[in-house]
C-alpha cells in the first residue's frame, strides 16, 4: 500500500503539490484532517471576475455579467470592510480589461456532458510502487486557436510567473500537448501574457516533491504527521486563519 492509498488520497493537483512544498503544516491539516482555511475576499473576487468574463465571452452582455459578478460578491460578504470594499472595486475594470485581451479569441469551448463547467485534465505521476493522477481544470479553451488560457486576476501584475504558477501551467501543457498554454494576468489597470517554465524540468521538480510526500505519508499516520510537521505561524497561508491554526496546532 502506498502512502497515498494509506491516507485515502486518490489524486493531487498543482495547488496541493505547491501547498505541500510551501506549507506542509497547512497541507496536513487540510488533506489529512479535512479542515480548510476560509476563502478570502481576493480569492472570491477572482471567481466573480472569471464568471463575468466567461459569461460575456459566451454571449451575455458585459453590463449584465458585471452586475451578476458584483451581486455574487455582495452575497458572500454581506458586511463590507476596507478589504472587501477594495476587492469589490476592482471587479468591473478588471473584467473590462480581461475582455479586451480575450475578445479576439471568440467563444471558449466547454465540455457539453460534464457537471464541471471547466475541462478536467490529468497526468500521472509514478514512483517506486505507487502512481497517482495529478488533475486540473482549464479556465478557457480555444480549440480554433490551439490555445488554453488560464485567467489570473491580481492587484499586482507580475513580469514573470511564480514557480507555483509555472507548475500549474506545465501540468496543463503536459496534458494538452498539442496546444499552447498561456496565463493572462489582469489587474484593474494592466494585463500581461506569460508562458514561463520548461515543462520537463518543472515536472521533474514536482515529481521529487510528490515522491517525498508519498514517503512522508507512508511512514506516518495522520496524528503522527500532525505531531511532527513543522508549523510556521508567520506563513501567509495562515492569514485570516490564525485562530484555526492555534486551535489545531496550539501555536
Amino acid at each position: 500500500m502506498s502512502g497515498f492509498e494509506k491516507h485515502g488520497i486518490d489524486h493531487l493537483s498543482a495547488s496541493s503539490i505547491n501547498l505541500w512544498a510551501n506549507a506542509p503544516d497547512v497541507w496536513v491539516m487540510q488533506y489529512l484532517f479535512k479542515k480548510r482555511t476560509p476563502m478570502g475576499a481576493a480569492a472570491w473576487r477572482g471567481i466573480c471576475i472569471e464568471d463575468a468574463v466567461v459569461s460575456t465571452l459566451m454571449g451575455e452582455s458585459e453590463t449584465d455579467s458585471i452586475k451578476a459578478a458584483l451581486e455574487k460578491f455582495d452575497k458572500r460578504f454581506l458586511i463590507a470592510d476596507e478589504k472587501t470594499t477594495k476587492e469589490r472595486s476592482v471587479i468591473e475594470p478588471t473584467v473590462q480589461l480581461a475582455l479586451e485581451e480575450l475578445v479576439e479569441f471568440g467563444k471558449p469551448e466547454f465540455p457539453a456532458d460534464s457537471e464541471h463547467p471547466q475541462e478536467k485534465i490529468s497526468i500521472t505521476a509514478k514512483g517506486d510502487g505507487w502512481s497517482i493522477p495529478v488533475i486540473g481544470y482549464l479556465d478557457l479553451v480555444f480549440p480554433q486557436h490551439g490555445t488554453v488560457v488560464d485567467l489570473k486576476t491580481t492587484n499586482r501584475v507580475p513580469s514573470k510567473m511564480s514557480a507555483e504558477h509555472q507548475l500549474q501551467r506545465c501540468i496543463y501543457a503536459a496534458a494538452k500537448g498539442n496546444m499552447a498554454v498561456k496565463f493572462l494576468y489582469v489587474s484593474a489597470k494592466k494585463a500581461n501574457w506569460l508562458e514561463d517554465g520548461d515543462v520537463a524540468e518543472t515536472l521533474g521538480r514536482a515529481k521529487a516533491q510528490i515522491t517525498r510526500l508519498e514517503k512522508f505519508l507512508s511512514v506516518l499516520d495522520k496524528d503522527a504527521a500532525k505531531a511532527v510537521v513543522p508549523v510556521n505561524p508567520n506563513s501567509f497561508y495562515w492569514s485570516g486563519s490564525e485562530e484555526l491554526r492555534k486551535e489545531f496546532y496550539g501555536i
